[in-house]
């Protein structure tokens, strides 16, 4: 999935946001927005006026945001006004937006609407959220501590796998289908006999995320914390997940992953060497789909499920939302390209261009290659494997207290340094410790 700031210093950040919006008297005081216009019949008079844009990044001509932005815009009559301030930056300056009256009308952003909620219009108010996929909902669009729905995703993101074709033929696998997927336990042996082949150096390869390796813990029923009344407690050291790093610890051990990368003896990046045709199957996300079409030509590659664990198949996804500020001078304008951007057609139309998953329930992305078409629609399959585990660990906010510390008792694991339950005991010491929250029994 795409990269989000770090939600290390969103505890500080949303104590600063607090206090700077209420020495400006928060959302009651910190500037009101100008009464809609409305024409005749009471509807939004849009032509001649301008709305205010907040990007993470320069739009690029072909960006399908950018785009659709633009075919409203001149079928309203609007200007745009367009400015750039990334992921990071807009959790610091947002504040100061907020005191000085200036703020946009429309942001595209990860996390903004998410830490701040209250300043934000509720977009249940503006669309109706039951076109929605509730998991896209929940993770990109609302407030874990609330069921107001702050953002509606536009950018949409899954972790996934992918497969080298002409490796599987050679070896003789076939991938799992969404019918029949495989197990863990069939990816690490089906991974091995093709490694055994010899047409390929590695069977099976993970990005170094703690994301990635989440997948594993999640299909096997396990999670970093459970739910404790209104609290947590931490869970990351429980047998379920002591197991699954072991297993994974294995296949390193094994030589069926590229070990290196894992235990931190080289800064290679698996996707490469998945491109390259040295690796079977690489567990990344569909954020990588459309370099794929343009980097690999050396053979075939397809996308399979995700395996089950012992309990479930389990995916993460995320992505980016579009959220209005409450008190922005224009949000009415704001509204109606919402509504207009989210109707079918247009939202069908900004799809083929992003080439892109949907958070719609009943609009896809359709490529014209039937092998694409093949493989988007595993990927937005994948969107329904996200686990209930998952979206408690989502709602903790565990990343608060401590986050790359995690990856690299794992890498540690990996390494030898440490046994799978060392590594893990010691993590959930820490997290503990950091949090207030007792460890799970």
């Amino acid at each position: 999935m795409k990269k989000t700031s770090k939600m290390a210093a969103a505890g500080v950040l949303a104590a600063m946001m607090a206090l700077s919006l209420a020495a400006c008297g928060g959302s009651s005081n910190s500037g009101a927005p100008a009464p809609a216009e409305t024409q005749a019949d009471g509807s939004v008079k849009t032509e001649g006026r301008t709305m205010k844009v907040l990007n993470p990044e320069e739009p690029g001509a072909e960006d399908a945001l950018n785009k659709a932005m633009e075919a409203w815009a001149a079928e309203a009559g609007v200007t745009l006004d367009k400015m750039v301030i990334s992921h990071d930056d807009q959790l610091t300056k947002f504040p100061s937006m907020a005191k000085n009256k200036d703020l946009p009308d429309l942001i595209q952003t990860t996390r903004l609407h998410q830490l701040y909620p209250e300043e934000f219009v509720d977009m249940s108010t503006v669309v109706d959220t039951s076109l929605f996929e509730e998991s896209a909902l929940k993770i990109v669009g609302k407030d874990y501590k609330s069921d107001k729905i702050s953002g509606l995703p536009s950018q949409f993101t899954t972790t996934n796998f992918y497969y080298n074709k002409d490796a599987f033929a050679a070896a003789g696998v076939e991938a799992p289908t969404v019918e029949n997927p495989w197990t863990w336990d069939e990816l690490y042996e089906n991974a091995a006999k093709i490694q055994a082949a010899g047409n390929i150096k590695y069977g099976f390869v993970a990005d170094v995320s703690r994301a990635r390796y989440d997948i594993l813990m999640y299909a096997n029923g396990g999670s970093l914390t459970v739910k404790d009344g209104d609290s947590f407690k931490v869970a990351v050291n429980s047998p379920a997940n002591v197991s699954t790093l072991e297993q994974f610890v294995k296949a390193n051990e094994d030589g069926v992953m590229p070990k290196a990368i894992w235990a931190g003896g080289s800064t290679d990046n698996p996707v490469e060497y998945f491109k390259n045709g040295d690796v079977a199957i690489l567990l990344s996300g569909s954020w990588n789909y459309n370099s794929m079409t343009t980097d690999i030509t050396k053979f075939e590659f397809g996308v399979m499920p995700s395996p089950k664990g012992t309990v479930s198949q389990a995916a993460i996804i995320g992505g980016s939302a579009l959220a209005i500020p409450e008190n922005a001078k224009n949000k009415d304008l704001a509204e109606e390209f919402v509504k207009w951007f989210f109707e079918e057609g247009n939202f069908k139309n900004y799809l083929q261009d992003d080439k892109g998953l949907s958070a719609l329930k009943n609009v896809v992305y359709e490529p014209s290659d039937e092998g694409a078409a093949a493989d988007y629609k595993i990927l937005q399959e994948e969107v329904s494997y996200v686990t209930d585990t998952f979206m408690v660990d989502e709602s903790s906010a565990w990343r608060t207290y401590k986050d790359n510390e995690y990856r690299d008792y794992i890498k540690r694991a990996v390494s030898g340094e440490l046994s799978a339950k060392d590594a893990l005991d010691s993590f959930a010491k820490e997290l503990s410790e950091s949090s207030g929250w007792s460890i799970a029994e």
